[in-house]
């Protein structure tokens, strides 16, 4: 229904047209009102007054567009640092000659470095010992004497002089040795009696048990303590740390080094000189050592003197000290008989050369973990359960991490790594290129086993091939053995299409051949990747110490790929802002590979041409996914339950959680009844 105004308001009806029409030149030209001015018809006056207003329009408009621009770089930076925007990556063809070249540089002047600073400390200990040997000598000497002189006014006898296995006379200098008072409460034990040497070391006996159990008693209160806060869900990490060795001696480093360089400013030390007053002092003291042992020679015939005059003084028959001899060495457990080589009539050089003749050593791309675009699970710690476990699994940024982990061992560090690494996940999600990375990153020799390569063997020649590449492998290390879908070696039923392949071939050999020829000191690993792990014999569990499950993209990892990806091909301003996480959004549980397929077919080269004059569209995406034929769509959830159910048998962490699950669940039927 019609609603009546509250207040009444007078309406007028316009039958002229009062929208003023948009003014072109030729309506200008047109108008019978347009007078053309000659600018000789035109007033000075009035001709300075067109044209200020003319410049003042053309600065404006140019100041206006000057300030956007402006603006506009600096919204491109905030969003640059803030990282929902990233630069172009222009790789120079080059790049990878000059890196090698930069590196072979950098090793040349640090051999210079160091045979300068060998020279520095050849000539400096020459100065020295040709300068103040005979001072430091002198003072070793009278400091020894010093000694004597203390303990026979105070004690009217001499200190045992110190063994020559433990150092010497540098324990005196170290409090090593008894002083004056402790040494004669040590000759008054010695003329006590039975009884009361007796007596006074179950005194010693008694103070020391009193001691083990305050210790002990603090140990089960302080053990209270923190099973009181677990099961209140609190987590004390600074008292972890303060019971943590490694990082006690991690501050204790630190600190030393903030003493040292404290007063030093490597600022101006552009020629990376060595800083000589440390060389002098480092030199001074390993002369000092090597003179005070020779020193301590001489003083111990003095020192035997002293004795024999002290011996005649108080009518003591003078008995000479033993020596005491060093202790010999264990002899070593008897030697294992060594394996028969084969290939020992073969330099190495030939047998690398055959394994690359038939294909086994293969060249990787020059890739680096920056090329694997991931993020972190940053909501994992904040949902953790009752137990303070974690109910979210981890993410490519996270998997990345452990992968880097398991390769410090195979590195210049000796730490523990595994012997064989297993990376499991869909397909097209970034395995292969994770195993080039770990080749390229490691400059490892890359040996491909995959059944591809080793059909055109038979078991009778498995022998020497095995023999040859754990041989090439262990004298070029390090080294990355590769086995590419490596469920197939373990397949329970090998399908028809694939039994040319013979890809059981290596079933046997992988334990017995591979894995137990690998010493804890080498630095060889087996890298295998599989995309169906149900598919194979639990045995395949066994042979791998450590699996991986690579996930799907989660919207963190699908953000930076599609950021990073795109702003290369497209470039900063050829894509809204919006775009990226819109799709992330959309396409973040499709597979790494497949978004960067789609993003080089987009955006291949006629359409980078056309970039300026028709803006990038975020459906021309989708279109490439859903055009396909058959179209491509994310990993199906029912394929990653199959690989999650596979991960929580092969995964030691994933056991154990399971297995502590179980006991929790065990108690609390117990409790309930």
């Amino acid at each position: 229904a019609d609603q009546p105004m509250s207040i009444p308001v007078k309406r007028t009806m316009f039958n002229a047209n009062f929208v003023k029409q948009n003014e072109h030149c030729q309506y200008l030209l047109g108008a019978d009102n347009f007078e053309r001015k000659s600018i000789d018809q035109i007033d000075e006056d009035e001709l300075n007054k067109i044209r200020n207003e003319a410049a003042l329009k053309i600065q404006l408009a140019w100041r206006a567009h000057k300030s956007k621009k402006i603006l506009k770089k600096r919204n491109i930076f905030k969003q640059t640092l803030y990282g929902m925007r990233t630069k172009r990556k222009l790789i120079k063809p080059n790049q990878y000659m000059d890196s090698v070249m930069e590196t072979y540089r950098n090793e040349k002047f640090k051999q210079q470095l160091d045979e300068d600073f060998i020279r520095l400390m050849t000539n400096e200990r020459t100065r020295l010992l040709q300068e103040r040997s005979p001072w430091i000598m002198e003072d070793i000497s009278d400091h020894i004497r010093g000694w004597f002189q203390e303990f026979y006014d105070k004690v009217g006898d001499f200190h045992p002089y110190p063994d020559a296995l433990k150092s010497g006379t540098v324990l005196v200098l170290i409090d090593e040795t008894f002083s004056p008072e402790e040494f004669r409460e040590k000759l008054n034990e010695m003329n006590l009696s039975k009884e009361e040497k007796k007596k006074r070391a179950e005194k010693a006996k008694q103070k020391r048990q009193k001691e083990k159990e305050r210790i002990r008693k603090e140990k089960i209160k302080e053990a209270k303590r923190r099973k009181k806060m677990k099961e209140q869900g609190i987590y004390d990490i600074a008292d972890d740390i303060k019971r943590n060795e490694n990082i006690i001696n991690i501050e204790k480093t630190i600190k030393q080094y903030s003493i040292d360089w404290r007063l030093i400013d490597e600022y101006l030390n552009k020629n990376h000189e060595a800083i000589k007053e440390w060389v002098t002092e480092g030199e001074l003291a390993i002369i000092h050592r090597e003179l005070r042992a020779l020193v301590d020679e001489y003083m111990r015939l003095e020192y035997e003197i002293l004795r024999k005059a002290l011996c005649m003084d108080l009518n003591k028959k003078y008995k000479p000290p033993k020596k005491k001899k060093a202790k010999a060495k264990k002899k070593g457990k008897k030697k294992k008989k060594k394996v028969k080589d084969i290939t020992a009539d073969r330099t190495l050089e030939s047998l690398y050369e055959e394994l690359k003749n038939e294909g086994l050593i293969e060249k990787v791309d020059k890739k680096t973990f920056d090329a694997f675009i991931s993020d972190f699970n940053f909501v994992a710690d904040d949902t953790r359960d009752e137990d303070h476990l974690t109910t979210l699994g981890p993410a490519k940024g996270d998997i990345k991490m452990v992968i880097q982990e398991c390769m410090l061992g195979l590195g210049e560090f000796s730490v523990d790594k595994p012997k064989s690494l297993c990376l499991a996940g869909p397909l097209n999600n970034g395995k292969k290129l994770l195993s080039q990375i770990i080749a390229f990153e490691l400059d490892a020799v890359f040996i491909n086993l995959s059944p591809e390569k080793t059909k055109d063997y038979s078991p009778e020649q498995l022998t020497y091939l095995m023999h040859v590449v754990m041989k090439v492998a262990k004298a070029f290390q390090p080294t990355i053995i590769f086995i590419q879908d490596v469920h197939r070696v373990f397949w329970k039923k090998v399908p028809r299409e694939q039994e040319g392949l013979n890809p059981r071939l290596l079933q046997k050999v992988i334990k017995s051949k591979i894995l137990k020829s690998i010493k804890k000191e080498d630095k060889v690993m087996l890298l295998g990747t599989t995309d169906s792990p149900w598919s194979a014999k639990p045995a395949m569990r066994r042979v791998f110490q450590k699996s991986l499950l690579i996930p799907r993209c989660d919207y963190g990892s699908s953000f930076l790929l599609w950021l990073e990806v795109l702003s290369n091909y497209a470039g900063d301003d050829s894509v809204d802002d919006y775009v990226y996480s819109a799709l992330a959004k959309v396409f973040k549980s499709y597979n790494s590979g497949d978004i960067t397929d789609n993003i080089a077919e987009t955006l291949n080269v006629r359409r980078r041409m056309k970039l300026k004059s028709n803006p990038l569209s975020p459906f021309e995406f989708l279109d490439h996914f859903i055009g396909e034929n058959p179209p491509t769509f994310p990993p199906e959830e029912k394929l990653m339950e199959k690989f999650q159910k596979w991960y929580q048998k092969a995964n030691k962490l994933c056991v154990a959680r399971r297995k502590f699950f179980k006991k929790k669940n065990e108690k609390d039927k117990n409790r309930k009844k």
